[in-house]
């Protein structure tokens, strides 16, 4: 198998095999594939844009990362974000995720031995997710929501977010975050603060449908999805029977409410021939 490999990369012309530097760049067919700090463009805040750089048979493409850096907070010699570097956890989550993405559709290239360019890579990428964090999608979400009057749809997002963030302290990480071992985690801190199923189930399905609409939105690839394996139909949202026993009634009919207002002895009467009947009190209301 390694020698089918082998003579299967040295079959591609101008390959020079697969390098590992601290610059974090790797060679394939020739190519390049690395991250950088753009710090020919400024932006207004004063930051560079961060770019995937794609070079191969001395070709460079460049195209947007969605986020930017102060050059002072970035390491252009091993083009990675200073250990003070805002956000810097999150920055090279995205980085090292960019790259591999690249990288494997190199490699894939390589074993179908297809040829390509830089520009033709980078344009086989253009579905990449836009970078937003839980909590920024989120906001935007309750925002459409209230845009369009749909006041009900944005307090259930809002406090689907309110819960996410009392259980990790804040929402800034990505999609991609939520696997299956978070939604576990996430389900038993809810059960540790005594949350019925009925309101267990509320807040995952809320999830699950953000988690949709991120998708839709190429915020998180849908190969992510982890609702496949974690199933929110398992909770059990059933209604408990809530009827009021035959003793109870007759404890209300047997009430002296001869010294009470009318309004109050026409209510138990109401209730009584509604009962006696199976009739709603709203259709007897209605009459």
């Amino acid at each position: 198998m390694r020698l089918f490999l082998l003579e299967l990369l040295t079959e591609n012309e101008g390959f020079r095999g697969v390098k590992s530097t601290n610059t974090t760049t790797r060679n394939h067919m020739n190519a390049t594939v690395n991250i950088v700090c753009y710090k020919y463009k400024t932006l207004s805040n004063g930051e560079n844009p961060l770019m995937i750089r794609v070079n191969k048979n001395g070709k460079t493409k460049f195209k947007s990362l969605g986020i930017s850096v102060h050059p002072d907070n970035w390491d252009f010699q091993k083009n990675r974000p200073l250990p003070n570097c805002p956000n810097r956890e999150l920055i090279l989550k995205i980085i090292l995720e960019k790259e591999a993405e690249y990288q494997k559709e190199i490699l894939e290239l390589i074993s179908m031995q297809k040829e390509y360019t830089a520009s033709s890579l980078i344009a086989a990428k253009t579905s990449q997710v836009k970078i937003k964090t839980v909590e920024e999608f989120y906001n935007k979400l309750i925002e459409n929501f209230q845009k369009a009057d749909r006041v009900g749809n944005a307090r259930t997002y809002q406090y689907s977010l309110n819960s996410i963030i009392r259980f990790c302290g804040k929402a800034d990480m990505l999609f991609s975050d939520i696997d299956v071992s978070w939604l576990r985690k996430y389900e038993q801190w809810l059960r540790d603060g005594k949350c019925t199923e009925v309101t267990i189930s509320f807040i995952f399905r809320t999830l699950r449908s953000a988690y949709n609409k991120a998708i839709v939105e190429k915020c998180v690839h849908k190969n992510s999805y982890p609702f496949g394996e974690f199933k929110v139909s398992k909770f059990d949202t059933k209604t408990q029977k809530r009827a009021i026993p035959k003793e109870t009634i007759k404890k209300v009919m047997a009430v002296d409410l001869s010294k009470e207002e009318f309004y109050i002895q026409f209510s138990r009467d109401i209730f009584i021939f509604s009962y006696l009947c199976g009739v709603s009190i709203f259709l007897i209301l209605q009459v």
